[in-house]
């Protein structure tokens, strides 16, 4: 016995060490091939002189001298305009000012529209920024054909009706605490979006008129206790706005036609990026014993984005205590954080994030504070809509996804690392194809995988004893031999050995191998026992890693084999890898490559 583990572990030992998934450097992405409208939110300046403050205060809601004051007050054109009411749940304890109530807010939406578009820009009154070509009081919007979006992507779309609207994947998206959609960075943030295909909707969401406290306030405790309960109800109400806004603009006729209400997704910054993982499914701190409650959720929201995505704060985290609330979030969602930012501390972001339970990503920026400045554009972007495009299926770029799991930063700006790589696969679709899912002991310190559904319901029922957690780690094979796999550009499907060590004499501990010589070399060696195929999956290429458009299934091992312990762990993440080097693992590289 001790020979052959020995012998195997050798083997083992001299597999190359292939390139993580990650090892692209991307070039950053420009302006999208669309031109930009928005909707009207034409300003009546002598009605923002008449309320005696700035442009900005009343776009974001702050009253003065007790009054509110709100975007609603100061439109030119509030027929043509977006607004709509937002229900509250009638939960006193968690909206004590507005339980039951439907508020006003006041929604902008950016979209590609014709190249032919006459439409004037408008400058904003007070910054000077512009929203391109403005939607006309009185006119409906001009939205996009679909004639015009296949030629401009050089393809041809079927069923083709040249005129008609083309329906396109929707983003919702949520300022930073205090701000508003049209404030400086914002609305060029929101118009980048739109460029690159997407229809970009944003709420006012007027965070004044619920609380005044600040997002540099947050990291004071003694700010947080007087003003705790506005702010929960403040950080309630985002989630309420932005699924009440998607619900408006899928009942209007205006800009329905443009919305495939099937691609969802969200693009949310600083308490943005909070409320982006609250509908996702998180849930919210509302005590400050760090009691935990439920939020508004909205599960057509399919994938969501957080810039400088706020989590709390070391004495008080967003997502409950040990931020356990964020096990909700069962979508897929890419935190986007800056190492020197103070008021959303990465710790905290990262924290949330390895708590999510969907595919989930957090990139970080060296040096980057609590802000968005252009320099960052880049970065951000590419980022972003790589994301977004992956997982909402865009037809912009249908390579999406395989340029996302290659990805490991982007050329220019500030140094960028993704820090957390976690790839969910979507459910089975394919005949034959099932999903390969991970489990870990905390007693006895072991991974071990699974894809029979008969298995995996046995393992979570007490059959292999008690003690077996899923980790959420997974990823795709096949049960079987697959007719015409990848639509016959990928052939060589291998079967994946199965090996098992005996705990009479053996560590108790699984071994699988999609190497036909390593199978044939363990059946040899002797120690392992055999029991038969566990799956089918791709081989590892002849000269290392995996064909395009597949993930790298990394195994690590424990060195258990001086104490007759060993045991490997599989992933396809990165950071998941490298972490098990940092707890004494060694990373043994690319066994088996597996469809994202």
């Amino acid at each position: 016995m001790r020979l052959a583990l020995t012998a195997c572990l050798a083997l083992a030992a001299a597999l190359p060490a292939a390139a993580a998934n990650h090892e692209v450097v991307a070039t950053p992405i420009g302006a999208g091939p669309f031109r930009v409208a928005c909707s009207n939110v034409a300003q009546d300046e002598a009605a923002i002189a008449a309320l005696g403050s700035s442009p900005t205060d009343i776009w974001e809601g702050r009253p003065l001298g007790g009054q509110p004051r709100y975007v609603d007050q100061v439109l030119a054109a509030p027929a043509t305009a977006v607004h709509f009411l937002a229900p509250v749940p009638d939960l006193r304890e968690y909206y004590p000012n507005h339980a039951g109530d439907a508020v006003p807010f006041v929604a902008i939406v950016c979209h590609p529209t014709p190249a032919t578009n006459p439409d004037a820009d408008y400058v904003l009154p007070g910054t000077g920024d512009v929203i391109p070509h403005m939607q006309p009081a009185g006119a409906a919007p001009r939205l996009l054909g679909q004639a015009e979006y296949a030629a401009t992507l050089g393809r041809v779309f079927q069923p083709l009706l040249p005129d008609a609207p083309v329906r396109l994947p929707v983003v919702l998206f949520s300022h930073g605490l205090g701000g508003s959609p049209i404030s400086s960075g914002y609305i060029g943030a929101m118009v980048d979006l739109a460029s690159q295909g997407f229809v970009v909707a944003a709420v006012f969401h007027g965070d004044p008129r619920f609380s005044l406290v600040r997002i540099e306030d947050l990291g004071d405790f003694l700010t947080a206790l007087l003003h705790f309960d506005e702010f929960v109800e403040l950080e309630l109400m985002r989630p309420v706005a932005l699924k009440a806004m998607l619900d408006t603009l899928l009942a209007d006729p205006r800009f329905a036609p443009a919305i495939d209400p099937d691609r969802i997704g969200g693009f949310g910054a600083s308490l943005g990026g909070q409320a982006m993982a609250n509908l996702l499914g998180a849930r919210l701190t509302v005590g400050l014993g760090l009691g935990c409650g439920d939020t508004v959720t909205d599960p057509r929201v399919k994938a969501a984005v957080g810039l400088v995505p706020y989590a709390g704060q070391s004495f008080l985290p967003s997502f409950c205590d040990d931020q356990a609330g964020a096990e909700g979030v069962d979508r897929p969602y890419l935190a986007i954080s800056g190492t020197a930012d103070t008021t959303a501390p990465i710790k905290l972001a990262e924290q949330a994030v390895n708590r999510f339970r969907g595919s989930h990503y957090l990139v970080a920026l060296d040096g980057v504070k609590h802000e968005y400045l252009p320099g960052y554009r880049g970065d951000v972007m590419t980022w972003a809509v790589t994301f977004l495009d992956a997982y909402l299926g865009a037809d912009a770029d249908p390579g999406a996804m395989s340029r996302l799991v290659r990805m490991a930063s982007v050329a220019g700006g500030p140094d960028d690392t993704l820090r957390v790589d976690v790839h969910v696969p979507a459910l089975p679709g394919a005949e034959g194809e099932v999903i390969v899912r991970e489990f870990y002991h905390p007693g006895l310190g072991h991974y071990f995988i699974a894809a029979g559904a008969d298995e995996i319901a046995g393992i979570l029922a007490g059959a292999a004893g008690p003690g077996w957690e899923l980790t959420g780690e997974a990823f795709k094979a096949w049960d079987r031999l697959p007719p015409d796999a990848f639509g016959g550009a990928l052939t060589a499907i291998a079967p994946v050995c199965r090996f098992y060590g005996a705990p009479a004499g053996g560590p108790n501990s699984h071994f699988f191998t999609a190497s036909a010589g390593e199978c044939a070399f363990v059946k040899q060696a002797g120690g392992w026992f055999y029991e038969g195929i566990g799956f089918y999956e791709l081989p590892v290429l002849a000269g290392g890693g995996c064909p395009d458009g597949t993930l790298q299934v990394l195994r690590a091992y424990n060195q258990g084999f001086p104490r007759n312990d060993s045991n490997h762990r599989f992933t396809t993440s990165d950071s998941t890898w490298r972490e098990m080097e940092r707890h004494g693992w060694v990373l043994e590289g690319a066994v088996m490559c597996t469809r994202p």
